[in-house]
């Protein structure tokens, strides 16, 4: 029992003893107790509503919840993280190359593959300027010589290749024997868009050859 409800039957058996006593046969007495009850009432409510008040609401049960709530209220939102799939296996491409045989006399053709990219006579030259991989072929580009620019000219079917300055060790008393530039020439026409290929060194042009 909590202390508002003591207090009230407390005041309660006080009403009963004054009726016991024989206070209620006087008219001064029966409006005295009359006071005391309603002053009794009045701080019941009064103490009835701040009970309310302060009471916290209860939290209802899951059970309670789902009794009360359709199941097409219920929506359950997910999240997730997109699963990574792995890339598509890079693409390969076979081309020609051409280097010197070992005693230098003449072009060998040699075939390598390298990855599939959307500039091939690019890659291809690169690919020539890193050398053969086999011991019966030699290089006849100078080391050091680095590609500088190149441009595919569809329409003309024609390639400008722009090399370092490195390349002009090759070139001799004629550009246009040189066996340097007839391999980058040779490995560039295997393309179908290309039937020539301008030389530059340095922004300045060298030579033109259309290859045999």
């Amino acid at each position: 029992m909590n202390e508002h409800a003591k207090k009230h039957i407390g005041g309660w058996v006080l009403l009963s003893v004054f009726a016991t006593a024989g206070l209620t046969g006087c008219s001064e007495a029966q409006q005295t107790i009359m006071e005391m009850r309603q002053e009794l009432r009045q701080e019941i409510a009064l103490e009835d509503a701040t009970d309310t008040q302060q009471q916290k609401p209860s939290v209802p049960s899951v059970d309670e919840i789902m009794s009360n709530t359709g199941a097409d209220d219920i929506r359950i939102e997910e999240t997730y993280e997109p699963v990574r799939t792995m890339g598509t296996p890079i693409q390969e491409i076979t081309v020609a190359l051409y280097f010197a045989d070992a005693a230098g006399d003449k072009l060998v053709k040699t075939e390598k593959s390298i990855p599939k990219v959307e500039g091939m006579a690019r890659a291809t030259v690169e690919t020539l300027l890193e050398g053969p991989n086999s011991s019966g072929m030699v290089s006849v580009i100078p080391e050091g010589t680095q590609l500088l620019d190149i441009n595919v000219k569809q329409e003309q079917k024609k390639c400008i290749v722009d090399f370092s300055h490195e390349l002009g060790r090759a070139i001799g008393s004629s550009a246009a024997s040189s066996k340097a530039l007839e391999s980058i020439a040779k490995t560039l026409c295997q393309f179908d868009s290309i039937e020539e290929v301008e030389f530059r060194m340095e922004g300045q042009t060298i030579a033109t050859i259309r290859p045999k």
